[in-house]
């Protein structure tokens, strides 16, 4: 079985023994073995989606055989086909805090309205609760599932004074800080 690896200072396994390659560095024709054609590179370009800034291949040059497909956008694991799928190379992340009342089963459902609609992933959420009385400190949790492009619930729960049983808070004010991923 014979193993090439096809860079400056690879190897070769030959009869079961690894023998050290050393070429001239940017001289592929002194590494033992075929050469391939040469490889195809992406003309990119940048595109606008809402506050989004995509990186899309518009096409290829440089490379022999078959011209690989253009068209598709750069995602976090590789091409994807969609923009909805694209990684946001845009640094400037959009972030907003909202505010919301507890029910009367304690949990405020926050609405971030259509501000993350364009965004391929839920934002990240920070958030605490005031309540409106003195009640000590209270706990606040996000509802579990509930975070999605559009809004966030969150549960506020207080410790009765005399049993230090947790229950439901109403009336307390929930503050969500809310960050475009």
């Amino acid at each position: 079985m014979t193993v090439k690896v096809n860079v400056v200072g690879g190897a070769t396994m030959q009869g079961g023994k690894l023998q050290p390659v050393v070429a001239d560095k940017g001289d592929p024709s002194t590494i033992p073995g075929p050469s391939g054609n040469a490889a195809w590179s992406p003309m990119l370009a940048g595109e606008a989606d809402g506050v989004r800034t995509l990186i899309k291949v518009i096409d290829w040059f440089g490379g022999q055989g078959e011209k690989p497909a253009a068209g598709m956008y750069i995602g976090t694991t590789g091409y994807v086909t969609t923009k909805a799928a694209a990684f946001n190379f845009n640094t400037a992340k959009r972030f907003a805090i909202f505010t919301g009342i507890t029910n009367a089963q304690g949990i405020a459902a926050i609405s971030f309205g259509t501000m993350f609609d364009s965004s391929s992933a839920s934002p990240s959420v920070g958030f605490w609760a005031t309540p409106a009385t003195a009640v000590g400190g209270v706990k606040a949790t996000m509802v579990a599932g509930s975070l999605s492009k559009t809004g966030v619930q969150i549960k506020v729960e207080a410790p009765n004074i005399l049993t230090a049983v947790l229950t439901l808070l109403v009336g307390a004010t929930v503050t969500v800080i809310a960050i475009e991923q």
